[in-house]
């Protein structure tokens, strides 16, 4: 079995959207997600940020625009006859660049996305090739031995590339290490399309540390591939932790009542009590399969516990208020 090493991860900086983070050299035109100021593909110190790039080439074209605005009012008054026709040049010439200024800082946010699609567009291929070659840089360092900085650069690239081979890389990491509860871990971002045991594992661990990361995503990708997850040797511990994530909520026990059906036996009591309290509280649940399964297992084992006892009279004293 492979021994897991205690780290300590950097917390990871969220963003507006995941291109808030990317990278162009100024002067090679390399994409980037990891480096700072040193481009590492050139070396120079030209990494700027992308939307910075496109915010720069935006004022270009605009006061390019105003240029030519006022070019024409200068040819325009270059060419008046008289007086008169000058003084309407120049007035209406200068009512034209108020104008085109006006609309341009009103629209600058819209046209800041355009311009950042066309960079994107034009530059599809340095840009995957940047990702591409940050992902290798990343591979190089866990290769020389630097796992926890390997996982915090597989994480930045993973905001922009959505692959499983990168989920998976991340996984096998994660499961490298000691996990624990103060660490900033993440679930969703890492699903996969298809099945896959380490990625399993990775949700069973989840559910004992952090069942707040078990969200529907993982419910859902859960119950797809529950008759494989079961063929685990510790399937079925993992899908009890899942089940007991789910208690966390009123909104899964709604949704997912009959994953709760098939492992309410072997919630933990601290789990099974608090499904219990819910269902309790719920003026709804009577009627329902999960409902009727619960209560014959209170019977069963928890009928004369004291914790029970309190819920049920806690419950009574809220009906006879109501």
């Amino acid at each position: 079995m492979m021994k897991k090493l205690p780290v300590l991860l950097n917390p990871y900086i969220k963003t507006r959207y995941p291109y808030n983070k990317l990278k162009i050299c100024r002067r090679c035109n390399h994409f980037t997600v990891l480096g700072d100021a040193q481009c590492p593909v050139c070396g120079k110190f030209a990494l700027k940020n992308v939307e910075a790039q496109a915010a720069y080439k935006l004022k270009l074209k605009m006061w390019k625009e105003r240029f030519f605005a006022l070019f024409i009012i200068i040819v325009g008054f270059a060419m008046s006859e008289s007086a008169m026709h000058s003084t309407l040049i120049v007035a209406g010439g200068m009512l034209l660049v108020a104008l085109l200024w006006t609309l341009q800082k009103r629209s600058t946010p819209a046209l800041l996305l355009l311009q950042l699609q066309k960079i994107f567009q034009k530059e599809a291929y340095t840009l995957t090739a940047g990702l591409v070659n940050d992902r290798e840089t990343a591979i190089q360092v866990f290769h020389s031995g630097d796992k926890p900085l390997a996982f915090e650069m597989l994480r930045e690239i993973g905001a922009l590339v959505h692959t499983d081979q990168l989920r998976l890389e991340q996984i096998l990491l994660l499961q490298s290490f000691v996990l624990r509860k103060d660490m900033d871990l993440m679930l969703d971002p890492l699903l996969m399309d298809h099945f896959n045991p380490d990625l399993v594992e990775y949700i069973g661990e989840l559910a004992k540390i952090r069942r707040d990361l078990l969200k529907e995503n993982t419910f859902r990708y859960v119950l797809l591939h529950e008759a494989q997850i079961l063929k685990m040797e510790h399937g079925e511990s993992i899908l009890v932790g899942v089940a007991g994530a789910a208690v966390r909520m009123k909104r899964y026990i709604t949704l997912y009542p009959y994953l709760l059906m098939r492992y309410a036996r072997k919630l933990p009591k601290d789990r099974f009590l608090r499904l219990y309290q819910m269902l309790q509280s719920s003026p709804h649940a009577g009627a329902s399969p999960l409902y009727q399964e619960v209560m014959e297992i209170y019977n069963e084992r928890y009928k004369w516990d004291e914790d029970f006892k309190r819920t049920s009279k806690e419950t009574d004293l809220q009906t006879d208020r109501n």
